[in-house]
């Protein structure tokens, strides 16, 4: 079931949208933005529950979904007829133009089958192309009365000027860090696992959800950090020796480099603070320690900026074994 009573944090965001349904004051589009892992797709189904409920209750803050009626049963079970997701094909990073007219503007000329709105969520929205988001304008621009299109996205400026001046924006904000852990205990997982989990996924509920199920990222962060630690006392040769981390974990070089992103910023911190309570890698604080001591000031910040030049490169095609052996050089 999926409400605003389950969801965790974004209290403006959902005070916004259960008024609008309390005062009838709902858009016909929206774009709901925020990091991977935010919760987008979770306020959207509560906001799409409470819409579509035929039985809403009131409370201080507006107008939420009942969660027994026909139409949260059918929501529950991901098969309602007038809720219609686009997605990227499979193998595919962006909803095509074809998807969009067939399934977006041909479409919501059919009337609702047994609710008085119709709903349209399109992920990754920030991933369509120019000619997707002109396909769609007209329909945004001048939708039919009972048509509800939720835009979800990373980064809204990516789409169009013409898109976003006809759509409500609400932005999601990554959670406090306490929030996320207390949200991983219980579920049953350890303070100690929520903790790291939350320190990766900064702020992302989702992903620190995701992350707490991947049985690979456990020995992936245990087998990286141990590598990080040992650079200060590490010949050049050894140094080079750590890029077959990217070979021994040839799926999670997304996770890899967000490590990466998270380690040198720790590193950072505490060569300017010295104080181990602001890491994010607690658990480990001694070796973070010592490799501050190893750096200098401006080779930290080289440090990150090499990182991100070369994540950037190889989303880019780049030569992956010569990029990554640039990266651990640039460790050295």
């Amino acid at each position: 079931m999926s409400n605003f009573r389950d969801v965790i944090g974004h209290d403006s965001a959902i005070r916004h949208l259960k008024r609008a349904l309390q005062d009838g004051l709902v858009s016909h589009a929206y774009i709901i933005e925020g990091p991977k892992g935010v919760g987008k797709r979770t306020l959207a189904d509560a906001f799409i529950h409470a819409l579509l409920c035929e039985n809403p209750h009131a409370d201080a803050d507006g107008v939420d979904s009942c969660g027994t009626c026909d139409n949260c049963v059918l929501l529950d079970h991901g098969n309602h007829p007038d809720v219609i997701y686009l997605r990227p094909e499979e193998g595919k990073k962006a909803i095509s133009v074809q998807q969009i007219r067939a399934g977006l503007v041909s479409d919501i000329e059919v009337y609702p089958y047994r609710s008085a709105s119709k709903v349209y969520v399109i992920e990754n929205a920030d991933q369509l192309g120019i000619p997707a988001q002109n396909a769609m304008l007209k329909t945004i621009e001048e939708p039919p009365a009972y048509a509800v299109v939720l835009l979800l996205c990373e980064n809204a400026a990516s789409l169009l000027p013409t898109i976003l001046s006809r759509c409500v924006k609400i932005s999601l904000q990554p959670l406090p860090g306490e929030l996320v852990e207390t949200a991983l205990t219980s579920r049953g997982i350890s303070r100690e696992d929520a903790g790291i989990y939350a320190s990766f996924a900064q702020g992302c509920l989702g992903q620190a959800l995701a992350l707490s199920q991947d049985e690979n990222f456990a020995s992936l962060r245990s087998d990286l950090f141990t590598f990080l630690g040992k650079i200060p006392h590490a010949s050049p040769l050894d140094v080079l020796k750590g890029a077959s981390l990217f070979s021994d974990y040839k799926a999670s070089e997304d996770t890899i480099f967000d490590l990466l992103e998270i380690w040198q910023r720790d590193v950072s911190v505490f060569h300017e603070t010295g104080d181990a309570s602001l890491l994010l890698c607690r658990d480990h604080a001694d070796d973070i320690k010592a490799v501050s001591a190893y750096y200098t000031s401006d080779k930290i910040a080289r440090i990150g900026a090499s990182i991100r030049d070369i994540r950037k490169k190889m989303k880019q095609n780049a030569n992956p074994g010569l990029a990554i052996d640039c990266l651990m050089i640039s460790l050295q």
